[in-house]
């Protein structure tokens, strides 16, 4: 996996340019999941993975650079509770 610079920087791309707390969660959060699961370089895995977020803020936005899922493929999952 990426270092959390290098991902932290792609979030912060994807989010219009700048950085906020909410995209260090998202990335930390996402890493995390990755290591749990057991995902080593999750755009290349071949594994199948769907995420659900609950938020759709700034940590979205993060959770979407570590992961390479995304809405328009059906792989990011919005769920407004």
């Amino acid at each position: 996996m990426r270092s959390f610079e290098e991902l932290l920087d792609e979030a912060e791309q994807m989010h219009g340019g700048h950085a906020c707390p909410g995209q260090v969660l998202g990335v930390r959060m996402a890493m995390r999941a990755c290591r749990e699961l057991g995902i080593e370089e999750p755009e290349r895995d071949n594994k199948r993975l769907i995420v659900f977020i609950e938020i759709d803020r700034c940590a979205a936005d993060a959770i979407a650079a570590v992961t390479g899922c995304r809405l328009g493929r059906r792989t990011l999952k919005y769920v407004d509770y």
